[in-house]
């Protein structure tokens, strides 16, 4: 069945899509049992940021999508345009027989994107293999130095790196650390940065300090000899962690002082969402490599990319005479129609001021949230940055006690939202929000009113 005959489908005709769905199509993160009960839901057309069902039910999207790469919102014809001229022009050819032009224009257009001096991108198709490429790019740099020992890699509590082997084994994730075991060696955990969890006797500046001394104990303990890299976002999205000031400059300068690379994972906030082109900009800091993903190309064709410093790439490349160090590409880096798309969704972005109006817009709705649920006993923080938005839920904000995991509480409050036709996450207690940069101020109203009415009716049966 094809989307123009969505208003002429019966029940039954839902019904078998979704059974289809179920037997042909691997649907992760969700349940079959759950797929069929909420009849997929099965979208058939968005426009802006609003999706449309098989049943003629529109959602506001308070998600990007759902996973935070439609950053321009749905149905923009000039990046349509965009892919399909490439696509009848070269639509693609390996990067190891042939450079592209698409690529070269925007590689020099995410390098110009910052000050930060990110010099080259290491194209592929997905955040999770960026990430890949980021490690076997801080391993190839310090082996490229005669470090070879040197292929250990951290990771905190609480961050997501992706699913491949290595975004698996830099994770606390208990079902990944379960299901996909043996997992990858050579990865080392260090505590996550929670300013809302510090101790009540600490300041954000005290325990920025405090986290950036733990994790120098822990270097000093594995041996900074070992250790290629730490794999640290500088907001980790799913919880929405801005960190104190200060830590992330004094993690910059421990990388610095043990020869560690900073790989920055910014495949969900880079480009745009935090109201900077890239996180790390708040802070005034420059990681070694960065890598992005959902916001290069709005979502419109997979791409991902690792950026590399130019000092790392002095010592990838060498003396371009006798050889260069080993990083693996794959057969669709640097997709020209893939680079076509992001090149669209840059000229867009700059054109339209779509990073100003995510920070203008999402710091209304963090404010807006923040005077609502200002006094509210199971509301324990408002926080954010741009259009990345997080809501903790507690037992007693008081106290900052959580909810009993079994309770479920941030999973009632989704399915809340998702019953009354608007679109939000949830890990564990903390709601999350993460909107199309194109927001306007009266989609964010609707998307705060959305919210909130989830949360209260969840929290008024409790």
């Amino acid at each position: 069945m094809s989307v123009v005959d969505k208003n002429r489908a019966s029940d039954e005709q839902i019904e078998a899509l979704v059974e289809d769905s179920i037997r042909y199509v691997w649907r992760h993160g969700v349940s079959a049992a759950a797929t069929r009960t909420g009849r997929g839901p099965l979208a058939v057309s968005a426009s802006g940021v609003y999706v449309t069902d098989m049943d003629g039910n529109e959602y506001l999207d308070g998600l990007s999508g759902g996973s935070a790469a439609a950053t321009l919102g749905h149905g923009r014809v000039d990046v349509a345009d965009a892919v399909h001229a490439q696509m009848t022009t070269l639509h693609w050819v390996s990067l190891r027989t042939f450079i592209n032009e698409p690529s070269i224009e925007l590689g020099r257009r995410l390098a110009g994107l910052t000050d930060a001096d990110l010099q080259t991108s290491f194209f592929v198709s997905s955040g999770s293999e960026a990430v890949e490429s980021a490690t076997q790019l801080a391993k190839s740099f310090h082996r490229a130095r005669g470090n070879p020992g040197k292929n250990m890699f951290l990771y905190r509590k609480t961050g997501y790196h992706g699913t491949t082997l290595v975004g698996a084994s830099a994770s606390d994730n208990a079902e990944f650390r379960t299901w996909f075991a043996p997992l990858a060696p050579g990865f080392a955990e260090v505590d996550a940065c929670y300013p809302y969890r510090r101790p009540d006797h600490m300041t954000e500046e005290e325990y920025g300090d405090a986290c950036a001394d733990a994790l120098e104990a822990t270097i000093l303990d594995i041996g900074p000899e070992r250790i290629a890299g730490i794999l640290a976002e500088a907001i980790p999205a799913a919880l929405v962690l801005v960190p104190p000031a200060n830590y992330l400059r004094r993690l910059r300068e421990i990388c610095d002082r043990h020869d560690i690379l900073w790989i920055d994972d910014e495949v969900f906030i880079g480009i745009g969402r935090t109201g900077r082109w890239f996180g790390f900009e708040h802070f005034g800091v420059t990681p070694d490599i960065v890598t992005s993903s959902k916001g290069i190309t709005g979502g419109y064709v997979p791409l991902g990319a690792a950026l590399a410093t130019s000092r790392v790439m002095e010592t990838i490349y060498g003396d371009q005479a006798s050889g260069q160090a080993k990083v693996s590409g794959h057969t669709y880096a640097a997709h020209p129609t893939a680079c076509a798309a992001g090149i669209a969704v840059l000229d867009a972005i700059e054109k339209e001021d779509l990073v100003g109006n995510a920070e203008r817009v999402g710091e209304w709705m963090i404010a807006e949230f923040a005077r609502i649920y200002a006094d509210h006993p199971r509301v324990g923080d408002v926080r954010g940055k741009g259009l990345l938005i997080g809501i903790e839920l507690v037992q007693d904000a008081a106290t900052r006690t959580p909810f009993p995991r079994e309770s479920g509480v941030g999973r009632r409050v989704m399915d809340r939202a998702m019953e009354n036709l608007f679109m939000l996450r949830a890990t564990g207690d903390v709601i999350t929000l993460f909107p199309a940069l194109v927001t306007t101020m009266p989609d964010a109203r609707a998307m705060v009113s959305a919210t909130c009415r989830a949360i209260d009716e969840v929290l008024s049966e409790l």
